[in-house]
C-alpha cells in the first residue's frame, strides 16, 4: 500500500487526514491558550465552539481535526474549559474526556429528512448545560 500526503499530513491509519477536515496552526493555539489562561485568572467556564470534532470519541475517526492533540493540550491544561460543541459529522456523537470536559458533536441539518428538524436550545446553569434538542438532536444533561 501507498503512503498518500497531504501536505504532509496524510498517514496510513490515521484516517482523518483527509482534505475534507482540517487543522490549527500554532498561532491558534497560542491565541487558544492565551484565552483560556484569562478565562481560568478570572475564574470563567467556557464552551468552545468549532467546526471539526477535536476528541476521537466524539468522532467516527475521519471527521476529527488533524491535530487535535494540540488541542486537546491545550484544552486540558486550563480547568475553565466544559464544554466542545463541534459539527462536521453529520451523524452526531458525544463523549466525557478523562479531564470532564464534555464533546458534543451535534447532528448535521443536511442529513436531516425533510418535515424533520435538528436544533436544541442550551441552557446554561453554574453547574450544567442543558440541551433541550428538536428533531434528531437528543435532549442531554451535561454537569460539570
Amino acid at each position: 500500500m501507498q503512503e498518500k500526503t497531504l501536505k504532509g499530513y496524510e498517514r496510513l491509519n490515521e484516517p482523518h487526514f483527509v482534505a475534507f477536515n482540517g487543522g490549527f496552526s500554532q498561532a491558534q493555539l497560542d491565541w487558544f491558550n492565551d484565552v483560556l489562561k484569562f478565562s481560568d485568572e478570572n475564574q470563567e467556564k467556557v464552551i468552545v465552539m468549532g467546526h471539526l470534532p477535536i476528541h476521537p470519541y466524539a468522532s467516527d475517526g475521519v471527521c476529527l481535526a488533524w491535530n487535535y492533540e494540540a488541542a486537546l493540550a491545550v484544552i486540558h491544561s486550563h480547568r475553565c474549559v466544559v464544554c466542545v460543541l463541534a459539527g462536521h459529522l453529520h451523524d452526531g456523537a458525544y463523549c466525557l474526556d478523562s479531564h470532564g470536559v464534555h464533546h458534543l458533536t451535534l447532528e448535521g441539518v443536511v442529513e436531516t429528512p425533510p418535515e424533520s428538524n435538528a436544533f436544541g436550545t442550551m441552557y446554561v446553569y453554574e453547574d450544567k448545560l442543558i440541551l433541550k434538542g428538536r428533531g434528531r438532536i437528543a435532549d442531554r444533561v451535561m454537569y460539570f
